[in-house]
């Protein structure tokens, strides 16, 4: 850090026996996030594919044989990243920050039970030579060649369930999502089930399973060989989507303890040290080797840790009470503490600079450049301010500073408390607000995040892509979208 001090001879003799200690640490902290930054990159690329580069989606076509045993050509909108890495998909299964995956999101969970609710109404569409069957609503059922079944599961009955615990009638009556998950073994569909019509959708071979795809997890009954192409989790041991939980194969990771219960609240921390691809991680290392690494070398390894550490949680939180659909990684806000913590070491040492104005004024206006530099899309200036917030006040608890006088000491002391309690208090309101209150969006605030000419410039953030300040249930419909041209 390039600054000018005041002379040792104009300060008092008590000064100068403080600023005789020298910072001069070792930068521990730095060179471990650093490797820690690369290694998990080089882990990213290696196990993940890389995502088609550019900044609009690309559609992604091919022709298969479908569930229905017809070639058609088959679509999808793929999301592309230009930083050189992996999709949105790929990022959230490696721990990218994504609310539905940290809490049980009362949206999402509304979401599913909309489409239990949908699944009740529909039934077995079965083809009439019995080599394919799917479920299906009565309007998917649209071949000439295939029957719709009311009221009856493709492989799924009492009568074709080989275990003695399920052979109570009570259990397979009322909702699809209630019966149990007992689908019928394919040895026992060739020789155990009657021919007759009523047991066809027993008889028949189901060609399509529940698939989760999308960054939501939305379920969808199609083959293997589609769900392959996009780029889902298929369910090749289940016959309907209320048998699965999408969401825990969308999360990845280490699961949940229980099923549709997300957990996994260490998503708070863990995107601090990924990052969306190649140029992306080559940014952040420049500002660590220089910014966090000089920082470092004043303040000691640990102080800098728990700024770096507080800022990070802090502005992943904050960012997912206000944008918990958009997948997020990177260490910006972890990174704008330490700009935070510039800014507080100014203050606290007032005195000892030659132009302190000066030094205080550069770094204000390279913070503001950089909030501006975050109303672009792609950059997430929710982390930024979060980030900001948690590095100002953890940076006047354990940052270094000298003491003018007794009444400069006791005005610090009192400062360094109140920023502590001021903290912990927002960091506990955090929390609250995220797991309990669950306030989604904030549709004033959109403003602060991202400038609305992306909507005019950047037609990405109308289909396929959520927007900064997109609701779920838009986003869960639009991926439903599926492009398909009969042959």
């Amino acid at each position: 850090m390039d600054r000018e001090y005041v002379t040792l001879n104009k300060l008092p003799p008590e000064v100068r026996k403080q600023m005789r200690v020298k910072f001069d640490n070792r930068p521990y902290f730095t060179t471990w996030v650093m490797f820690v930054n690369i290694l998990i990159m080089v882990i990213t690329i290696a196990t993940q594919s890389i995502a088609p580069i550019g900044f609009t989606d690309k559609l992604v076509t091919t022709q298969l044989l479908r569930h229905n045993l017809a070639y058609e050509t088959v679509g999808y909108n793929q999301t592309t990243n230009f930083w050189i890495g992996p999709d949105y998909q790929s990022m959230i299964h490696l721990g990218a920050k994504y609310s539905p995956c940290m809490r049980v999101d009362k949206e999402y969970m509304q979401s599913i039970e909309s489409d239990v609710t949908v699944e009740d109404e529909t039934g077995c569409c079965i083809r009439k030579d019995l080599n394919a069957c799917w479920q299906s609503a009565q309007d998917g059922c649209t071949s000439s060649f295939a029957e719709w079944k009311s009221g009856k599961v493709c492989g799924l009955g009492k009568d074709g369930c080989q275990v003695a615990a399920y052979n109570n009638d009570t259990l397979w009556e009322g909702a699809y999502s209630t019966w149990p998950n007992c689908p019928i073994s394919s040895e026992y569909r060739d020789t155990g089930i009657s021919t007759e019509e009523e047991f066809a959708h027993l008889k028949c071979e189901v060609s399509a399973r529940p698939c989760c795809i999308g960054l939501q997890g939305e379920c969808v009954i199609i083959s293997q060989e589609e769900c392959e192409f996009r780029q889902g989790f298929f369910h090749e041991n289940n016959t309907l989507c209320s048998q699965v939980s999408c969401i825990t194969s969308i999360c990845g990771l280490s699961g949940f303890l229980f099923d549709n219960t997300p957990d996994q609240f260490y998503r708070a921390l863990l995107p601090t040290f990924m990052h969306t691809g190649i140029i992306h991680v080559l940014i952040t290392l420049v500002f660590q080797a220089t910014i966090l690494r000089d920082m470092e070398k004043f303040a000691g390894w640990w102080r800098i840790g728990f700024i770096y550490m507080a800022s990070g949680i802090g502005g992943t939180m904050l960012s997912g009470i206000l944008i918990p659909y958009q997948p997020e990684v990177g260490a910006s806000g972890a990174l704008y503490g330490i700009l935070a913590s510039l800014i507080v070491e100014v203050v606290v040492n007032w005195k000892i600079y030659k132009s302190p104005v000066m030094e205080l004024g550069k770094l204000l206006l390279l913070v503001i450049f950089l909030f501006l530099v975050g109303l672009l899309p792609w950059i997430d200036n929710f982390a930024h301010i979060g980030g900001f917030l948690f590095g100002f006040l953890t940076a006047f608890v354990v940052l270094p500073h000298i003491n003018f006088s007794e009444e400069d000491r006791i005005a610090k002391l009192v400062v360094q408390i109140a920023c502590g309690v001021l903290a912990v208090v927002l960091f506990g309101l955090l929390f609250i607000v995220f797991y309990l209150a669950q306030t989604s969006t904030c549709e004033n605030c959109s403003y602060i995040n991202c400038i609305p000419l992306h909507r005019l410039l950047l037609p990405r953030f109308h289909h396929g892509t959520p927007a900064k300040t997109r609701k779920l249930k838009t986003f869960y419909l639009t991926e439903r979208h599926l492009f398909i041209v009969f042959i």
